[in-house]
């Protein structure tokens, strides 16, 4: 749901609660009014009524006034004072046959040295039901017209004021660190919205400038890493050739495993900081020659730790991956099998249309599916490891919105991955 239509939403629910609060209180203040407004005109006839008795009998005011009571008082009740008594309950009037509320007004003037009580009343009729009905429609009818009011101009309202906003949100959504295209913001006189188009301005400026910084660290790294690496590995090549003790000769084979130890985390590392800005295309592979042509190449090496593998390949099974990255990816993972694998024990790759799985027999559980793809993470049973590769995969493959999955179960570890 857009935010207008939210803004729309809410606001009408808001009008409807207001005016149904409003329709009760409007109707209890209708009841309230006409009761005042009763006394006060009873209030005003004992007024009245008061005047006359100064010129007239109270037999000729009744006559005129007959539903006035006026009583001669005692000199003990000249301490009351003025009253108005509401009936609460209502009765059945048979001459207005409907149901009435009866209100009455005593007042107690002196009219000259006489003192009186003066009890005017009225009888008030209920609202009915077709007076509330009515009353109800009305309501309704200004409801809907307001609601239909609300929809009409709060959407338009809303779509010219939220309009530097949307064109925000489609700049972001194109934004790209690796275009670095102009950006094209809508000026206006929201102030909020204003500070919000500086904002993205000035983070994705800097977004650039860092992605620029990467890169630039990234090429220097690898160029800068790779060529001390490879002179001392040649020199020490060099000096394997020469006459050396054979403490001499193990120490150097040590040097030199640890130096393509380094030279690996070295690729490995720029490898995983590229593929944050690597570039995704709609190419695709065929996974099952790249697999059988991985197979093929750590052939030797799974014979060679006794190890026994089997596999169910499907033809043609084509997914969307970089040829390079999913070289990488896959020999990671049959490598791994290997690596991790017991003495006689066994590989099963399975790959068909709805996915690739790996087993391999191995050694006691050590990590779980949220750990195991974290970098730098080796188990006990293999030190060699540099314990990037596993990290490796995950990235190319998140990248492509594959998702992979570890288990453990008796002795043996899989990885499935999804297409």
């Amino acid at each position: 749901m857009r935010l207008s239509e939210k803004l729309t939403k809410y606001f009408t629910i808001i009008v409807f609660f207001s005016m149904t609060f409003g329709f009760i209180i409007f109707f209890f203040a209708i009841e309230r009014a006409t009761t005042q407004s009763a006394i006060g005109k009873l209030e005003n006839l004992n007024k009245v009524v008061e005047n006359k008795l100064r010129t007239q009998s109270i037999e000729q005011i009744q006559n005129v006034h007959p539903h006035v009571k006026i009583q001669i008082l005692s000199v003990a009740e000249n301490n009351l004072i003025d009253e108005v008594i509401r009936e609460g309950n209502y009765e059945w009037n048979d001459m207005l046959q409907t149901m009435v509320n009866h209100v009455s007004v005593t007042t107690y003037p002196f009219v000259g040295k006489t003192h009186y009580a003066i009890q005017s009343q009225i009888s008030l009729t209920i609202i009915d039901d077709e007076f509330f009905v009515g009353i109800i429609m009305v309501v309704a009818w200004i409801f809907v017209f307001v609601i239909i009011t609300i929809i009409f101009f709060g959407e338009l309202i809303t779509r010219k004021l939220y309009t530097p906003f949307y064109h925000l949100l489609d700049e972001m959504k194109r934004f790209d660190v690796r275009e670095n295209h102009e950006l094209k913001l809508v000026q206006t006189n929201i102030k909020e919205l204003n500070n919000l188009n500086e904002l993205f301005v000035k983070t994705s400026s800097q977004s650039v400038q860092h992605y620029e910084a990467l890169k630039e660290f990234t090429q220097n790294l690898s160029h800068e890493l790779q060529t001390p690496i490879a002179n001392i590995k040649g020199k020490i090549e060099l000096m394997l050739n020469s006459e050396l003790t054979e403490e001499q000769m193990f120490s150097l084979s040590k040097m030199y495993d640890e130096l393509n130890k380094v030279s690996a985390i070295n690729r490995s590392l720029v490898l995983l900081m590229s593929l944050d800005h690597h570039e995704i295309t709609d190419e695709k592979i065929n996974l099952s020659e790249l697999i059988k042509e991985i197979v093929s190449e750590q052939e030797d090496m799974i014979v060679m730790n006794s190890v026994s593998i089997t596999f169910d390949i499907q033809a043609n099974v084509f997914i969307k991956l970089n040829p390079l990255l999913a070289q990488i990816a896959f020999s990671n993972l049959i490598s791994n099998a290997n690596r991790h694998n017991i003495p006689s024990g066994e590989i099963s790759i399975v790959l068909n249309q709805s996915g690739f799985k790996i087993t391999n027999t191995g050694s006691e559980q050590e990590f779980t599916n949220e750990t195991i793809f974290q970098r730098f993470k080796k188990g006990k049973y293999n030190s060699e490891s540099i314990g990037i590769g596993l990290a490796l995969v995950k990235k190319i493959l998140t990248l492509y919105n594959f998702d992979i999955i570890y288990d453990f179960e008796g002795n043996t570890h899989s990885f499935s991955i999804k297409f």
